[in-house]
């Protein structure tokens, strides 16, 4: 990035060469010892005169490859690439069903999957909850802040409900009815409840050009204790063949208690996903892993941008070695 250092530099480094291995002019400094052949004829005298004289070019090199490094790294040496990043993303529904025999397993769903939207970046979140009805709560968005908020809102209807139990009695002044109609408001149905396959095929139909975009990845999290009361439009294995035939996985998570569990459970897993239960151990932390194993679909190409790495980390540690045996060879002649 900054060649003229090196046109600096190494003339630089020459002429110290030059300055250091010139000839010098004989007893320049000390004291001047007469009558010394004897002993510089000694095996001893010629070893030690050796050694003297590698140290003293290891120790001249040494600095002056530090040197050199120094202006190298002065001239800060960078790969400098053009990259087209791609984006990839999958798109992700929360489907839920709000029939109170599934509030415990809901509250604990808002507060798992509140973290995991923390950690999304480039997915799109929808959310759909049904009983009788399916409701669109929030279409598929990116917009995180807002999925947060709509998993608060939920939670505190959860929490709401679990509160009230059974008795669910409108003078009762302690029951914040705003938090009730919130999810009872278009899911309740004169036709029965917990309607399974129809709450999950509305999820599936949620998501914009599913039959014109085949090459997205999709998938739907679903919680459920697969407790039907009535009759639905689409039964459970319909709907799981539905999202089948559309490549939308679905990864189920349910309450120690669930009807007709293997049922269930096999309709689940035929489309690729996954079935869990919250009682197991680590069970959502299995689920996020899980989801985050799926191949993510390319959705577009960002703008071409160039990309330099100046990385000076390794001639750093490279320069702090030769100066130390530089002073580790002085230390030992005495300098």
């Amino acid at each position: 990035m900054n060649p003229w250092v090196l046109y600096i530099g190494v003339p630089v480094i020459i002429i110290l060469c030059l300055l250091r291995f010139k000839k010098k002019q004989k007893y320049q400094n000390g004291k001047r010892v007469a009558n010394t052949s004897l002993i510089e004829e000694t095996e001893c005298f010629k070893k030690l005169y050796r050694e003297y004289k590698i140290l003293c070019r290891l120790a001249m090199s040494s600095i002056l490859v530090a040197v050199g490094i120094g202006f190298v790294m002065l001239s800060r040496p960078a790969k400098v690439e053009s990259i087209s990043p791609e984006i990839h993303n999958r798109d992700i529904f929360l489907c839920m069903d709000v029939s109170s025999s599934v509030d415990e397993l809901n509250l604990d769903m808002c507060d798992k999957l509140k973290k995991v939207v923390e950690e999304l970046d480039g997915e799109r979140f929808g959310i759909t909850i049904f009983n009788g009805q399916s409701v669109l709560l929030v279409p598929l968005t990116n917009d995180y802040q807002y999925v947060l908020e709509t998993l608060d809102t939920l939670e505190k209807c959860f929490k709401n409900n679990i509160a009230q139990g059974d008795d669910w009695d409108i003078l009762n002044n302690d029951t914040d009815w705003d938090l009730f109609y919130y999810i009872y408001e278009g899911t309740l149905a004169d036709e029965g409840s917990s309607l399974i396959g129809d709450g999950l095929a509305s999820a599936l139909y949620s998501f914009p050009d599913l039959e014109n975009n085949k090459d997205r990845s999709r998938m739907i999290i679903f919680t459920t204790d697969n407790e039907l009361y009535g009759d639905p439009c689409v039964s459970l294995e319909q709907a799981a063949e539905l999202c089948k035939k559309n490549e939308v996985k679905v990864f189920a998570i349910a309450p120690k208690k669930v009807t007709d569990e293997n049922v269930f459970k096999l309709a689940v897993e035929s489309t690729g996903g996954g079935y869990y239960k919250n009682t197991a151990p680590k069970a959502y932390d299995q689920l996020v892993e899980d989801i985050k194993k799926t191949q993510n679909s390319l959705v577009g190409v960002k703008k071409t941008e160039t990309q330099i790495t100046d990385r000076p980390e390794e001639l750093f540690v490279w320069m702090l070695i030769c100066i130390g045996v530089y002073f580790v060879i002085c230390k030992k002649l005495k300098f």
